[in-house]
């Protein structure tokens, strides 16, 4: 499989982009992506003096299969008069094409040319929510369908699972990137092997999996192991929360997916929708969305203006009670709003 990749990349010259009309690209994303498919022995050195040379037995390195790398300028006006005029006129043929955090302008410009290339796929990596807006994803899903090429905005890239079949699950099975997957042997309650079919595509996988071997299924492999690697990599994605993802975070959706790996031979606890894991690997309570706090309060106005109606008073600890879900927080903002509104004396 032949592939194409589009990343931005820092000139040495640029600035950070001070003007607001100007926005700056993530390139360190893509140095960490093409490292892991070229396989370069110092691509990971998170293991610093312990390194084991891990990734060796896998002659994981796809140099042959990299039909191209086009750079693109790290820092661009927000709008582009002509977009055109970035489109490589040497892109050879290929079968997969992903772009790394690219001008959307840019990206649907070259999308638009995918036909004469013979792209049968097109992976856009999210690993922060606003890399690509949900317009420009919306006409290069048409795009797509007029030029008969499948195209994914995996957010992040962890979470990249295309159905069987289909152009993206090729790309996923000959690269072996995507949803992280790692085949665990187990002796005696003990990891003794742990074989990595697909791995993050930063190259992640590869060191959690690492780690695990020779750890007992009896630990707190998630804190532990998991989430400590997976920060320490570091993990790339965004704590940015996203109503896209539930409120959730892309780092969260990557620590879940790894999570996973250990789901054929440990039952895992359910998931924690409600919490996340921190930096420290302690599960820590999801801050509420500005939505569900909305509706906390409106709740909490209900709850006060029936109290109201039926005593002529409230007291906190009588609405509480009608409502232990909610916090006291809720209860005192609403009040606040009701006495503003002109139905409610404090």
């Amino acid at each position: 499989m032949r592939l194409v990749v589009l990343r931005s990349e820092k000139t040495g010259v640029e600035k950070a982009p001070d003007d607001p009309y100007l926005q700056e690209f993530n390139t360190h994303y893509a140095e960490r992506v093409i490292g892991n498919l070229r396989g370069k022995p110092e691509f990971c050195a998170a293991c610093a003096a312990e390194c084991l040379h891990c990734r060796d037995p896998y002659r994981r390195d796809f140099s042959g299969d990299l039909a191209g790398v086009f750079p693109f300028p790290a820092v661009l006006p927000y709008v582009i008069e002509s977009p055109d005029q970035y489109v490589p006129p040497d892109i050879p043929p290929h079968d997969a094409l992903l772009a790394i955090h690219i001008h959307e302008q840019i990206l649907l410009e070259i999308l638009k040319h995918c036909g004469r290339w013979g792209t049968k796929c097109v992976v856009v990596p999210l690993e922060v929510p606003d890399w690509t807006t949900h317009s420009a994803r919306a006409q290069a899903i048409a795009l797509g369908q007029a030029n008969g090429f499948e195209i994914a905005f995996p957010k992040p890239f962890c979470g990249f699972k295309p159905s069987p079949g289909t152009a993206l699950a090729a790309f996923r099975d000959h690269f072996h990137i995507g949803y992280p997957e790692v085949e665990l042997t187990v002796e005696g309650g003990k990891i003794t092997k742990a074989n990595v079919i697909a791995s993050g595509a930063c190259g992640s996988t590869y060191y959690i999996a690492r780690w695990l071997v020779g750890r007992s299924l009896e630990d707190d492999l998630v804190t532990e192991v998991i989430s400590k690697r997976l920060h320490s990599f570091p993990c790339t994605a965004s704590m940015e929360r996203d109503p896209e993802l539930g409120d959730d975070t892309p780092l969260h959706i990557a620590g879940q997916a790894h999570n996973m790996i250990l789901a054929k031979v440990k039952e895992l606890p359910p998931p924690l929708t409600d919490q996340v894991l921190s930096p420290h690997g302690k599960w820590i309570q999801k801050a509420r969305s500005a939505t569900d706090t909305r509706k906390s309060i409106e709740r909490a106005k209900a709850v006060i203006l029936e109290e109201v109606q039926a005593d002529g008073t409230y007291a906190l600890a009588q609405v509480r009670a009608k409502a232990p879900d909610l916090n006291p927080a809720a209860f005192v903002s609403a009040a606040l709003l009701l006495k503003k509104e002109g139905k409610l004396r404090r």
